[in-house]
């Protein structure tokens, strides 16, 4: 039986399922104690309810939820019991390495060339040589992601490998839409509702959607002690 609340849950709004961590032993210390428990049929669950969290981007993308005696049955608990903080740091590491940041801003960086050429030559002047260096960012970024995948397709767990991926990823998009806003000038700042917007209103959706990459899935500065500690061989003092 489960109660208490959830927040961050990702598209639990369209889900059918979800996973959680519980505590399982009150008495054990910190991390130990908790289980990873994946919980079917979410909307008609009893004593389980989802309220919507909406972003500052005006999207509806996260969610809390609320458990109330939720019965969910222990043949659902995901590995060992009391152990589901390993599995769930696990998950992260995987989470962590995904390419598909690298393939996004990779097709930003696309339109925003694409709009450049098409600028008066003052402004193609301003920024080409900032472009061009996004551009070769983006790309070590495609090959950091490549080696996480070569790590995972011979059965390894990426570690600190993915976090330093979710360093450079999260912080080099910041500063992508952060130039590009400035690069499209005064417009750039449109949403997509406005016709006029460049590149369909994309550019100022995706700078606010950028700000917390740095702090989900494990701020940047845990992944720096991560990196320091595992990667590095530093004491944690």
């Amino acid at each position: 039986m489960i109660n208490g609340q959830k927040i961050w849950t990702s598209g639990g709004h369209r889900a059918n399922q979800m996973f959680c961590l519980v505590r399982t032993d009150p008495d054990a210390p910190k991390h130990r104690g908790i289980s990873f428990l994946l919980i079917d049929d979410i909307k008609n669950t009893p004593g389980l309810t989802i309220r919507p969290l909406v972003n500052m981007a005006n999207r509806h993308h996260f969610n809390e939820v609320f458990f109330e005696d939720v019965r969910v049955p222990a043949r659902n608990i995901v590995g060992e019991e009391n152990r589901g903080w390993y599995v769930a740091m696990t998950l992260l590491d995987f989470e962590r390495s995904g390419i598909a940041v690298t393939a996004s801003q990779k097709r930003t960086l696309e339109k925003l060339t694409a709009n450049l050429k098409a600028a008066p030559a003052i402004v193609r002047e301003r920024n080409r040589t900032r472009l061009a260096d996004f551009v070769i960012a983006n790309n070590v970024g495609r090959y950091l992601g490549y080696r996480i995948g070569s790590m995972q397709a011979a059965g390894r767990v990426p570690n600190y490998e993915a976090s330093v991926v979710k360093i450079y990823q999260s912080e080099l998009g910041q500063r992508i839409y952060n130039s590009g806003i400035n690069m499209l000038g005064l417009a750039g700042q449109f949403r997509p509702e406005e016709p006029r917007a460049p590149m369909f209103g994309e550019m100022p959706e995706s700078y606010i959607m950028a700000v917390p990459s740095s702090i989900y899935s494990g701020s940047n500065e845990i992944q720096r002690n991560i990196i320091a500690q595992r990667g590095l061989g530093l004491p944690r003092d």
